[in-house]
């Protein structure tokens, strides 16, 4: 009995190591124009002040993420001025962003929440962003959280965060689960093996 006990323990241990998260967000990006502008759901909560559904720049007050492409003046996209944020709440949980990040400033910032509690946030001058030209162009970001968050806020100190093309995934089948299920099985079994052996000798 205490062998299985060590053996189930150590089977545990290994799926809940395994099944740890990444200690801070990863974001990676490219400058890849998207084919299509996809657009931006509307903000469950706007703070402050948010602009939906903006096509062109006005100076100094937000610049268009399609600025200098084909879909100059075409394209929408959202954004969040200064001492403002946008929050999107979601009923599901999720474990990654995707959107076009235009003029990245160390101003911007992304907060993630589950059930209202803090996950995790990234910001405009977080060193994975070192290769950004700040403040102008635009990048396509793909953001994974520590954990899975069922809120995200789109947060800005200054002006402007904008973003166009916002997407979530869904929490996918964590890598761990399948080897913690067959270890459990396979405890299983030879926990009935035992058991029917020594019902045999028994009798």
């Amino acid at each position: 009995m205490v062998k299985f006990f060590k053996t189930f323990m150590a089977v545990a241990g290994l799926s809940f190591i395994f099944a740890l998260p990444a200690q801070s967000a990863v974001i990676s990006w490219t400058t890849d124009l998207p084919a299509a502008d996809t657009g931006v759901p509307s903000p469950t909560t706007a703070v402050g002040t948010v602009y939906e559904n903006l096509t062109t720049s006005v100076p100094n007050e937000y610049r268009s993420p399609w600025q200098g492409t084909a879909l100059d003046g075409i394209g929408t996209y959202t954004s969040v001025q200064k001492d403002s944020y946008a929050s999107y709440v979601f009923d599901m949980g999720y474990y990654a962003i995707d959107f076009m990040w235009g003029s990245v400033d160390g101003y911007n910032g992304l907060e993630f929440y589950y059930q209202g509690n803090w996950v995790d946030a990234l910001h405009g001058d977080d060193a994975q962003l070192s290769g950004v030209n700040n403040g102008l162009g635009f990048i396509v970001a793909s953001i994974m959280a520590t954990g899975v968050f069922d809120e995200v806020r789109f947060t800005s100190d200054s002006n402007a965060f904008e973003y166009a093309n916002l997407t979530v995934s869904a929490v996918p089948l964590p890598a761990a689960l399948p080897l913690y299920g067959a270890g459990l099985a396979a405890l299983g079994f030879i926990g009935w093996r035992k058991r029917r052996k020594s019902a045999a000798l028994a009798a």
